[in-house]
């Protein structure tokens, strides 16, 4: 019996005003994609491979990105030092720990969802991403291969490769009929297979 995900919690609707006060608090200008991992801040996670990717997307000038890091642990001074020497540190935002409550409302305001995992249980995490709408990607390890079906309900990165999660982030805020696509099926999945309800 798996994991679930408070389904109707991650589905609701906010207004403008709420997602727009949170965009700026946290500095988010309205033509920036939001790339967010909800992560302890801990070397199987893979976020510095997050944090290398947003260097590649950032080279390309077409579209402005911002790193939502939602989480706190050991790795935070590091992965700090990370940002600041590839000097990506004034486009990644550390929000630290947030309170279920309110996490719906940060991943509302993202675009992707990426957590490059060396190793994972279940991952309800992309399961809250899913239901709340964001594309995600993953990497096959895991339960994630369970529920990520690449093309249909999200995308596969490579285990410690920052160019090949740059790729498909970029591939994902790029191309709004695959996204589309996506974003429905994975929905469709989650109230389907994972909502509390049913478990």
């Amino acid at each position: 019996i798996p994991n679930g995900v408070d389904v109707e919690n991650f589905s609701k609707e906010f207004s403008y005003g709420e997602l727009s006060s949170l965009t700026d608090k946290l500095g988010i200008k309205p033509d920036e994609k939001v790339i967010i991992s909800v992560s302890r801040l801990v070397p199987k996670n893979g976020v510095d491979f997050i944090i290398l990717a947003l260097k590649i997307l950032s080279q390309l000038q077409a579209t402005s990105y911002k790193l939502l890091i939602v989480g706190s642990g050991p790795d935070k001074e590091k992965l700090e030092e990370l940002a600041v020497e590839n000097g990506v540190r004034s486009k990644v935002i550390f929000a630290g720990d947030v309170g279920h409550d309110q996490l719906p409302k940060y991943l509302k305001i993202s675009d992707v969802f990426v957590r490059p995992s060396l190793s994972e249980g279940l991952g309800s995490a992309f399961l809250e991403a899913m239901a709340a709408g964001v594309l995600i990607v993953g990497t096959r390890v895991g339960g994630i291969p369970d529920f990520l079906k690449e093309g249909e309900t999200g995308l596969f990165c490579l285990s410690g490769s920052p160019e090949s999660i740059a790729e498909k982030a970029g591939l994902l805020i790029k191309n709004h009929e695959l996204s589309q696509k996506i974003a429905a099926n994975a929905l469709e999945l989650v109230k389907e297979k994972y909502d509390w309800r049913k478990i």
